[in-house]
């Protein structure tokens, strides 16, 4: 039924509830009994488990992201999810998240328009030293990142989180990031993050950002083309029971991580002054 009264909108109002179809307000009869199946309910509730832990981490990751994510994120990071919980487990309406099925996340993307392949043209190692997460970048020039003709900087930055999705709770994001003048002689750049992967699920995400130069002061590239942050890597929590020293992050098939963790072994890298 379509809404004609003077006041109009969306949601419930007495029996009625009011949707909207196409461009029109319409009224319905708000059902009394739903019946839903035993499989439904089941599906429900892996839903609401794969929902929460997306939550979380759009809430971690946000404290280091300054990108502009699409309108479908939620929705996305949900679907990848729920995947990586069917992986886990057959048993329907009580799958949890294992471990070693979560790096199925890496390559998610924030902004579903542009993967950073698109952009860069190497591959980063994170490693573990000590109590920190060590990247190496190698010297780059404008020929090494893919970017529109009126950018003057790029900035790659790395955001790690610390995720719990049996407790519902995160860590404050590490963040770590270089400015790349492409008027400037390219150098070799080295990010660090205080961060001590393997207490919980170690989310890591890159962040590639393009500006412009305007009187001497940057403003971003507004254009999706050119900037992206996707999840390059999971660390999986270490069994409380194993006393395990080195975390070694295998290749997945089919995609590899951009970002793989080697344990105790620091690759040569330029050390910041």
């Amino acid at each position: 039924m379509i809404q004609t009264s003077v006041i109009r909108g969306t949601g419930k109002l007495g029996d009625d509830v009011g949707y909207r179809r196409g461009k029109k307000l319409c009224f319905r009869k708000q059902a009394k009994n739903v019946r839903r199946s035993e499989p439904t309910k089941e599906a429900a509730t892996d839903f609401g488990t794969a929902s929460k832990a997306g939550k979380l981490i759009r809430r971690a990751v946000r404290q280091g992201l300054n990108i502009r994510t699409d309108n479908n994120l939620t929705n996305r990071l949900n679907a990848a999810l729920l995947n990586v919980l069917y992986g886990s487990s057959e048993k329907r309406g009580s799958r949890s998240f294992r471990r070693d099925n979560l790096p199925a996340l890496a390559g998610f993307r924030f902004n579903m328009n542009t993967e950073l392949s698109q952009l860069l043209d190497f591959q980063p190692k994170v490693v573990q030293d000590k109590k920190s997460l060590r990247i190496a970048l190698p010297a780059l020039t404008a020929e090494d990142i893919h970017h529109s003709k009126n950018t003057s900087h790029v900035e790659i930055k790395a955001i790690a989180v610390n995720v719990n999705f049996n407790q519902g709770e995160y860590q404050d994001a590490a963040t770590d990031k270089v400015m790349i003048d492409f008027r400037k002689p390219a150098e070799a750049k080295e990010l660090v993050l205080p961060f001590k992967a393997g207490e919980d699920e170690t989310i890591v995400v890159l962040q590639v950002t393009a500006y412009h130069e305007l009187n001497g002061k940057l403003y971003k590239v507004d254009n999706r083309k050119y900037f992206a942050a996707d999840i390059i890597d999971v660390i999986p929590s270490l069994p409380q029971e194993d006393e395990v020293t080195n975390i070694i992050h295998h290749d997945q098939s089919g995609r590899h991580p951009l970002f793989r963790l080697h344990g105790d072994h620091t690759y040569a890298a330029p050390q910041r002054e």
